[in-house]
């Protein structure tokens, strides 16, 4: 079992999707978010920083977090920035791990071949993505899952210990850390004051502009 990253789920024998092991895909991930969390600043940046972070396997379970490139949240008026945004992202990440202050935040060193095997492919997809590719529902459909707490309505708060973008499930190297399979609301919300101390964010105006 492991986890595929697609362009648009319409998978052929010789495309480029890239398949990845649950561990690689685990680390695909972290590098990404650690990347992106340095990077970003736009709100539609930071928005695509919290989708990837959505895909915590502890939670969503082995295997499931697979994805397509085009369910990501892209908006036209913001297409050429985030996909410039999130090309950069991705090189960046290349040299995070390189650096041992990174090794010991996650406590492991990844595999020189396994990662850039990883980062290529993420990066050969997104450098397909076209204006023409967006499918305008995406978004929509992904901000109407979010609940009143989701940290899109707050600022897109930050972990105080890793310092990625929080999801709607909080930070995924801490859940990761946790060493628990599978985690459990209960265990999410004994993790909150890891992410935001006394101040969780309890509800909002949902209705605000989010663009």
């Amino acid at each position: 079992m492991g986890n595929m990253i697609s362009f648009n789920h319409r998978v052929t024998k010789d495309d480029d999707s890239l398949t990845m092991s649950n561990g690689l895909t685990d680390v695909l991930l972290d590098y990404l978010l650690l990347s992106g969390a340095k990077l970003a600043q736009t709100e539609s940046e930071k928005r695509m920083m919290v989708f990837l972070g959505e895909k915590v396997q502890s939670c969503c379970g082995i295997g499931t977090v697979g994805f397509a490139i085009t369910d990501m949240p892209w908006q036209p008026e913001t297409f050429a920035a985030d996909r410039s945004f999130l090309l950069h992202m991705t090189a960046h990440a290349r040299d995070l791990t390189l650096q041992p202050e990174i090794h010991a935040l996650l406590g492991y060193v990844p595999r020189k071949e396994h990662i850039n095997y990883a980062l290529d492919g993420f990066a050969a997809l997104i450098a397909r993505m076209t204006a023409a590719d967006i499918q305008p529902e995406k978004p929509a459909e992904w901000l109407a899952r979010a609940t009143p707490d989701h940290p899109i309505y707050h600022g897109y708060p930050k972990c105080r210990r890793h310092g990625i973008l929080l999801s709607s499930l909080g930070c995924k190297i801490c859940i990761d850390q946790s060493g628990k399979y599978p985690v459990m609301p209960e265990d999410i919300e004994h993790m909150k004051h890891l992410w935001y101390g006394d101040a969780a964010p309890q509800g909002a105006d949902t209705n605000e502009s989010t663009q």
